[in-house]
């Protein structure tokens, strides 16, 4: 008779733990099937439907002794509940509930699982949460809500940091929250996994800038010319920064260095030029202008500023014409420098001419050409300038 009561008690205790181990088989079957409808495209109900028994049975699981530390469990647990997020459209509540449940259950299995052998899922279900935080802060970048936006991609750029895009995404959504540390982070981060974009080091110097912090911003821009010396912005960026500090004899030292060292580099010299100009160095600005047209005589960019020159010195001399005192005793010194103004004026119109061949719809040269044409009376051309500015 003891024996019986013997042999019953084992049969009850394993029965119990068969019982308790068949909670995670049920919870692997239901999964499984919303696995299949997936594939079958059913409708989102069943697709629920399948979850929620598959969770019922992940919420008894965890509360027996013989199972409850098994990252097998804990590692369905968080792809049944990360699955119920991403997949309930409908219920919010329930979407925002099971997303909490997912998040605990993740770093439970991370915890539990020293092995590695539920890895696979344990990334299923991360990668489940980053779709649905991917969804609500595309959602709220839309409605300009930054600082959720932020949140959200923040989330996502944490569980996959090698990711390019969704640091970047995280750095932008900071900027426009005002979040300059967490933008300045997340750019830093974008850089380091991937240089090839230079306006990244734009982005990064002005959150630096934002915080007033021009030596960061300075050193960052600088970084990024190392990688990117050809790229304009980058390089005006950095005139400008050492305008600000009142520095740009440092940025001509540099120029005229890197010129030395690569003197037929068109773009250095018209770097030079910008950098000439900035310092009231108007006849090496010419002079740089005018060697990278010939080594590119179709270099737009420096034939519109070799122009400028040429309208700004004819600009000087009407504006020392038009102070002369209203006399006889004037007239030929104003009409001396009245002359000097047409020459100049006549020299920056050919260029611009160029530059408007070459750019046929940039408003700044048509602008300019216009004005010329208009100071020298050329009117009918000027008239058919401001025909093409208003076809725009």
């Amino acid at each position: 008779m003891k024996r019986t009561i013997l042999s019953f008690m084992m049969l009850s205790f394993f029965f119990v733990a068969m019982a308790q181990k068949s909670e995670l088989s049920a919870a692997k079957n239901n999964y499984a099937l919303f696995e299949i409808g997936l594939q079958t495209k059913t409708t989102m109900q069943k697709q629920l439907a399948l979850l929620d028994l598959a969770k019922v049975s992940t919420d008894k699981a965890i509360l027996n002794e013989k199972t409850k530390d098994l990252a097998e469990l804990w590692a369905y647990r968080g792809i049944i509940c990360s699955s119920i997020a991403v997949t309930d459209t409908v219920n919010k509540a329930n979407a925002e509930s099971a997303f909490k449940i997912a998040l605990e259950a993740i770093a439970k299995a991370k915890a539990l699982d020293t092995k590695k052998e539920q890895e696979k899922l344990i990334e299923s279900a991360d990668r489940n949460l980053t779709i649905m935080m991917q969804n609500k802060g595309v959602a709220a970048f839309k409605r300009n809500d930054f600082k959720e936006a932020f949140s959200s991609f923040k989330f996502i750029a944490d569980v996959m940091p090698k990711d390019t895009l969704f640091n970047m995404y995280t750095a932008i959504a900071a900027t426009n929250a005002k979040l300059y540390d967490e933008a300045i982070k997340y750019y830093a981060i974008t850089i380091d996994i991937n240089s090839a974009n230079p306006s990244l080091y734009q982005e990064l110097a002005k959150s630096y800038l934002s915080k007033v912090d021009t030596a960061n911003a300075l050193k960052t821009i600088e970084a990024g010319r190392i990688v990117h010396p050809d790229f304009m912005p980058l390089i005006l960026d950095e005139l400008n920064l050492y305008l600000a500090k009142g520095q740009v004899s440092k940025q001509i030292g540099k120029i005229e260095n890197a010129v030395a060292k690569d003197p037929k580099n068109k773009t250095l010299l018209f770097v030079a030029g910008i950098s000439y100009s900035a310092n009231k160095q108007i006849d090496k600005a010419e002079a740089s202008y005018k060697k990278a047209l010939e080594i590119d005589p179709i270099y737009s960019d420096a034939i519109y500023n070799l122009s400028v020159i040429y309208i700004n010195k004819g600009n000087d001399f009407i504006i020392a014409a038009n102070k002369l005192p209203n006399n006889k005793a004037s007239d030929a010194k104003y009409a001396e420098l009245k002359g000097k103004f047409t020459k100049e004026l006549s020299n920056a119109m050919p260029l611009l001419e160029k530059a408007r061949e070459l750019n046929p719809k940039d408003l700044s040269v048509l602008t300019t050409l216009r004005e010329v044409y208009v100071k020298l009376g050329l009117l009918t051309k000027a008239s058919e300038v401001k025909k093409a500015i208003d076809q725009l």
